[in-house]
């Protein structure tokens, strides 16, 4: 089995290819490919005879040893090729012997009847039929569908009679017309929300006339979301059927989407049941906070002192982004909506207390290519992944020519008593509708008694939904077993029903047979055999020279002040000073050094310019007020080094210097005193060069490494010793210090082994191709041909 996962990147590259076939398929118009007979080498041998028959029989266009292959593969062969490699037709008909050689000499080794063979196809296959009992088209409607829904909120109200998913007929059209009924007296101009509460059966809802309040897409079922997005507002949908009953929805207002909110609270709790001594306490004490934070206190401190919500308060009281219709408590959700950007809310009431409310930031929909992989996710897994596998269920139906026997499928139904729901129901196997057909499948017939067994098995590991009779569960059964029944005939007849699946498996199964014989005999023999690499380098010594080199570091400055300043710089070693500070400085309350979210979100810019910066050291500054204690700045470089360490920074990318008092920001604003600062530094010369592009670009370029003769026009202008030298060429000054000079010598194997490595794996092709040609000799059929090739020239 190992062998097998060492060739999987090969295998899928090569499936890869074979799903763009399968996705642009040549239409009959194509073109094929030209005579290639002396690209088949001294194997050729005379064309094959026509032959003459009443009926026609498809020519054969090539024999590899004893296997034939008919000008249609061929045709088809030489096409893929052509469109994925873009290759001439001789080249492509090339690749068609060699690969049929391939396949030949690894059915001979056996490689076709291996158990890991046979384990990988029939995995593959159902990997495969998945996709293929996949209904994408759908897939794709829904993703459009939703997203354009999405840009949109809908408040709505609905009716809701409870209905189990398989009930009787008669239940189903009864309660249908009742809402048919309610329906036509809300046009008439009855009060929906009267209505609500008079008939719907939704409890959360029924007591508030139905209101369903804000939403947006997918936070409803499918079903009833269909009708919300589709019903002009102030009209009510036709009865919708969803597996909870039927439902009525009126749409009341429709508006652009709000998109998400980051926001933070401070929550004083007020037990569901609390005397009106405790309301008036924390009442009084939620508007005593709110006066302080319009009279500037910091929302974060007034939080972690204050808050009830154990679980925020000392995180400054954030709460995980939010849209709308998501949150159970409307007024907290229309409130936090109606911020701007730093605005704090007046106190707001919910079930849990008072809460007063920050916008932290405010983020607007996704675009579609954004959301896709979310909406991708959501599609398949919601309840609209249930209208996906059913439409895929109904077209292989038709495909497979499902055809139910409508008078055995009710008696069979019928068959249910109350044993079923005791998990005790059996049937009798003499029964005239036990040894009935219940439903054929192709030319496959199912019997009722494969049914009745499918349901004493289930009956035993099942829970019965509540509300459901013997004959609903009975009904429920029956679909699981059509939609197993047809999801496992397909998978097993796909290549009979699915030509293009059928197509896709022979392609699979002939490359993995190639890549497996060229994985053994080939590239896993080169890459193990240290011996013949020696063998062949030794050989081969000559093909692998490193020319006379030089390794040293190349200044081009504009003018001799620019290059002075960049030699002085190098000069004192790294890391470099960049003359390059954050931003934002961390500002602390007196005496203060914990951190607060604003500062680690500054801390978390600051983490990511190190990650896309590799070179870059920072210089963590501390600083402290005249007022403040003396080691009031070390405690803060010490806190900010903790949390880049330990959100990945190396401590060898951080210096640390406490200035202490020793350079005040402001005399008057002690604030700015209290302050962590950052200051850039680089171990790379590379930034060197960056800093002083900043503000004049092309004012210096900076070369660092091995230079040979032709990499670099100015390093070839100077004598090529150990040392500084300095020019002026073209107007630039430059500067080149070398540091060893190597004279052409040939690589080492451990310089050249990728080179090598490369060699000997072409070199053993090349034997084992030759070995192939030998073994399977190849008659073209030069007429049939030449049809192929003319037709793609054409």
């Amino acid at each position: 089995m190992k062998r097998f996962y060492k060739i999987f990147p090969y295998i899928l590259l090569i499936f890869s290819q074979f799903a763009c076939q399968i996705l642009k398929k040549p239409s009959s118009t194509d073109k094929t490919a030209k005579d290639a007979t002396k690209s088949a080498g001294n194997s050729v041998v005379q064309a094959v005879p026509e032959t003459k028959n009443v009926l026609y029989a498809e020519p054969v266009g090539l024999t590899v040893g004893t296997s034939e292959v008919k000008v249609s593969d061929i045709k088809q062969e030489i096409e893929k090729i052509m469109v994925n490699d873009s290759v001439p037709a001789e080249k492509a008909l090339e690749q068609v012997i060699y690969d049929q050689r391939i396949i030949a000499e690894a059915k001979r080794r056996g490689y076709d009847n291996s158990e890991e063979f046979k384990e990988e196809l029939q995995t593959y296959k159902g990997i495969l039929a998945e996709a293929y009992l996949t209904d994408s088209t759908t897939i794709k409607a829904l993703l459009k569908e939703t997203y354009d829904w999405l840009l949109q909120e809908v408040r709505a109200s609905h009716i809701m009679y409870q209905l189990p998913e398989f009930a009787e007929p008669t239940d189903t059209a009864a309660i249908y017309n009742k809402l048919i009924d309610i329906r036509r007296r809300a046009l008439e101009g009855e009060d929906f929300g009267v209505l609500a509460q008079q008939f719907s059966q939704d409890k959360k809802t029924s007591s508030k006339g139905g209101e369903l309040g804000w939403f947006t897409a997918l936070q409803l079922v499918y079903p009833l979301e269909k009708a919300a997005f589709n019903v002009a507002v102030g009209q009510v949908s036709m009865p919708v059927r969803t597996k909870a009953g039927y439902h009525l929805i009126k749409v009341l207002e429709r508006r652009p989407n709000s998109g998400k909110v980051l926001v933070q609270h401070l929550l004083k709790s007020v037990p569901a049941n609390a005397p009106d001594s405790v309301y008036a306490k924390e009442r009084y004490q939620i508007d005593s906070l709110y006066t302080l934070l319009t009279k500037g206190a910091v929302f974060e401190e007034l939080c972690k002192k204050y808050s009830d919500d154990y679980k925020t308060r000392d995180n400054g009281g954030y709460l995980p982004v939010f849209g709308i219709g998501t949150r159970e408590e409307t007024a907290f959700e229309q409130a936090a909506f109606s911020l701007k950007e730093g605005e704090v809310s007046k106190p707001v009431r919910s079930s849990a207390g008072w809460h007063i409310i920050r916008l932290s930031k405010k983020y607007p929909l996704e675009s579609y290519e954004e959301l896709l992989p979310k909406l991708k996710e959501k599609v398949v897994t919601d309840s609209r992944g249930e209208l996906v596998k059913e439409n895929a269920l109904n077209r292989l139906k038709k495909d497979m020519q499902f055809v139910e026997n409508s008078d055995i499928v009710k008696k069979a139904i019928e068959a249910a008593d109350t044993n079923l729901l005791k998990k005790k129901w059996g049937y009798v196997l003499n029964n005239p509708t036990t040894n009935s057909t219940i439903f054929t499948i192709s030319k496959n017939e199912i019997k009722t008694k494969a049914f009745y067994d499918f349901v004493m098995d289930r009956q035993m590991v099942e829970r019965v939904p509540a509300g459901y009779t013997p004959t609903i569960w009975m009904r429920s059964l029956y679909k699981k077993f059509v939609d197993k029944n047809v999801k496992e005939y397909a998978q097993a007849h796909l290549a009979e029903i699915n030509p293009d699946f059928k197509l896709l498996m022979q392609e699979y199964s002939a490359s993995f047979l190639k890549v497996q014989l060229l994985n053994d005999l080939v590239y896993e023999k080169s890459v193990a055999d240290t011996l013949g690499q020696r063998a062949f380098y030794e050989k081969n010594k000559a093909n692998y020279q490193m020319p006379e080199r030089v390794s040293g570091s190349l200044i081009v400055a504009k003018d001799a002040q620019t290059l002075a300043a960049v030699k002085d710089i190098f000069k004192k070693g790294m890391p470099y000073p960049l003359k390059s500070t954050m931003k934002d400085p961390l500002y602390f309350t007196k005496f203060s050094s914990d951190l607060t979210p604003e500062h680690k979100r500054i801390l978390a810019n600051l983490l990511e310019i190190m990650r896309l910066n590799k070179g870059y050291v920072v210089e963590i500054g501390g600083y402290a007020d005249q007022n403040e204690n003396n080691t009031t700045s070390a405690e803060r470089i010490e806190k900010v080094k903790s949390f880049l360490t330990m959100n990945g920074l190396p401590i060898e990318r951080i210096i640390e210097n406490d200035y202490a008092k020793t350079k005040p920001a402001d005399r008057f604003d002690w604030m700015k005193n209290q302050r962590v600062v950052f200051q850039f530094y680089s171990n790379s010369k590379k930034d060197v060069e960056k800093r002083f592009n900043r503000k004049e670009p092309n004012s210096v370029t900076i070369e660092d490494g091995y230079f040979k003769r032709g990499d670099n026009p100015y390093v070839d202008a100077f004598k090529w010793e150990v040392g500084s030298q300095s020019i002026i060429k073209n107007g630039k000054h430059i500067d080149l210090s070398i540091e060893k000079t190597e004279p052409a010598r040939y690589k080492t194997l451990r310089e050249a082994r990728g080179q090598v490595l490369a060699d000997y794996q072409k070199q053993l092709e090349k034997q084992f191709n030759e070995q192939l040609e030998a073994r399977y000799p190849v008659k073209i059929n030069k007429e049939e041909i030449d049809k192929v090739i003319e037709t793609r020239k054409q």
